[in-house]
């Protein structure tokens, strides 16, 4: 198969114009392999060029979508199976890559422990959950996590717990340290260390609190009930809400 001339493209491959007008792409890497620009007949090895530039090809595609963002190992690898390259190509492409320095799951887990420690409040057993979830080694994410410091867990938890006492005055001291508890475990954080944090904490007066939800429930529910029906409705009422009340209409 003759080659009548070349031009090169704009995403860096080049573009072989074969005899009868016949078009092939071609990486960079390629052309050089196989000294394509002076070679003017291809058509003994075309096979074998063709097989080598979907190397580059498998090694390009996960460059780029590394470029987009940090990647583990694992996310690169699922990617370029859903792309259908062979797996010969894909190991060749991720240790090309793991030595080039672009993969590098320990330097993912730190990037990723970092940015959530920024932008995020996960507690350190989320963080472990999703790099294990990605495919990062249990050693290395323990290793990584050992900078998430207890004293980092207590400011942060702190912070959080703060702002739900603000934010939750009409609730119980027992309902909001119950949900305080609960939304900072789902969050990541352990319920030793949260616990620390409720005990060194204020919070607002229950009986202030349970006043004024009584007032708002006895003015709600007096519209539709009197005497000893609406004492009735009003205490369930409050005992949902974690106030042991034993007050009167």
């Amino acid at each position: 198969m003759k080659i009548e001339k070349y031009e090169k493209l704009k995403n860096g491959k080049y573009e072989l114009i074969m005899e009868y007008d016949e078009k092939i792409e071609l990486h960079e890497d390629t052309i050089l392999k196989f000294n394509l620009l002076l070679t003017k007949n291809i058509k003994d090895n075309l096979t074998e060029i063709l097989e080598f530039d979907r190397g580059w090809e498998t090694y390009y595609r996960a460059l780029k979508y590394l470029k987009v963002k940090p990647r583990s190992k694992k996310e690169v690898l699922d990617y370029l199976l859903t792309c259908e390259y062979k797996k010969n190509d894909i190991e060749n492409a991720l240790k090309k890559l793991e030595q080039q320095g672009y993969l590098d799951d320990l330097s993912y887990a730190k990037s990723t422990l970092n940015h959530k420690l920024i932008t995020t409040s996960n507690g350190p057993f989320k963080i472990k959950n999703e790099l294990l979830k990605k495919g990062v080694d249990v050693g290395i994410v323990q290793q990584v996590l050992e900078e998430y410091s207890t004293d980092i867990q207590l400011e942060k938890i702190r912070k959080i717990v703060n702002r739900m006492i603000k934010s939750n005055r009409n609730k119980s001291i027992k309902m909001l340290q119950r949900k305080i508890i609960t939304d900072l475990i789902s969050q990541g954080f352990s319920k030793k260390e949260i616990q620390i944090v409720i005990d060194e904490s204020t919070f607002l007066d229950d009986k202030e609190i349970e006043k004024k939800e009584y007032e708002k429930l006895y003015k709600k529910l007096s519209r539709k009930y009197s005497g000893e029906e609406l004492k009735i409705k009003i205490h369930q009422k409050m005992i949902q809400k974690g106030f042991h009340t034993e007050s009167s209409v």
